[in-house]
């Protein structure tokens, strides 16, 4: 394992963030459905398309600020000693990740109590 994804603060970011669904994993795939319905020739569609990339990406910042927050208030109640200086983004860049892509692998399911 990589010194950065090491201890056991990463550990519970990770185990936070595989816990959850976030809007951000399904930002790659919203993002190819998008090119493709660019191709279509009516200005209608592609601009509901657009909107639809934009509105994943707009709703993905704010579920990762949320989410950041979130984190750093609970690893510093659970681990008092420890600092929390790139906690947020750590998981935030975690949770935009597709699932099965993640590295380290998820180490518990959807919604699963850790």
């Amino acid at each position: 394992m990589p010194p950065r994804d090491r201890g056991q603060v990463k550990r519970f970011v990770r185990n936070y963030v595989d816990s959850r669904r976030s809007i951000g994993e399904y930002f790659l795939p919203i993002v190819m459905l998008v090119l493709i319905l660019t191709v279509i020739p009516i200005a209608y569609i592609q601009f509901l398309a657009i909107m639809l990339m934009y509105s994943c990406l707009l709703f993905s910042i704010i579920d990762g600020i949320i989410l950041s927050r979130k984190l750093k208030k609970e690893v510093a109640a659970r681990f008092p000693n420890e600092i929390t200086k790139g906690i947020g983004m750590y998981g935030w860049l975690r949770s935009t990740q597709i699932r099965r892509l993640r590295a380290p692998s998820p180490q518990i399911k959807r919604g699963e109590k850790f």
